[in-house]
């Protein structure tokens, strides 16, 4: 059951990002397989994100930049992740940058869906069938500033 309420909160999550689709879900479970049909919606699409998420990491002591990762199979395809500009901070004074401290990434889990094929027979024509398999992916949301990590040696 918790797979199942992950696979729908990944999937709405989709609707944000790719507008309206009808997906067919194939969850798995000891007993037996259940496919649910989702239709996604995007109409919340407009109010997320009121500020910019590049004016927020330009403003940080630990900026950073954004990337995109491309995976065809995956679902969502494109996920962007963030990647620290420099390995100290920059001084909020603004006398360069501050090697006393280091920007460190945030890393977050996120829950994907893979696409994968499955090989079905029909009436001896093979025929492509796909199944959604629910997995995690760490990505970096951001920076931060930290003091460095000391190690005493005895």
């Amino acid at each position: 059951m918790l797979l199942a309420f992950r696979a729908l909160l990944v999937l709405g999550l989709v609707a944000l990002l790719h507008g309206n689709h009808s997906v067919k879900v194939q969850l798995g479970t000891k007993q037996k397989n259940k496919t649910v049909r989702l239709i996604l919606d995007n109409t919340l699409q407009s109010h997320i994100g009121s500020m910019s998420a590049s004016r927020t990491a330009n403003m940080s002591l630990s900026p950073w930049t954004y990337r995109s990762s491309c995976v065809a199979s995956r679902f969502p395809q494109r996920i962007s992740y963030a990647q620290c500009l420099t390995s100290g901070c920059v001084s909020p004074h603004g006398e360069g940058e501050d090697m006393a401290l280091e920007a460190k990434p945030i890393y977050y889990q996120v829950l994907v869906l893979h696409r994968e094929k499955i090989h079905g027979w029909n009436k001896n024509k093979q025929r492509k069938k796909y199944a959604f398999r629910l997995a995690t992916e760490t990505i970096t949301v951001g920076c931060t500033c930290v003091r460095p990590s000391v190690v005493a040696q005895h």
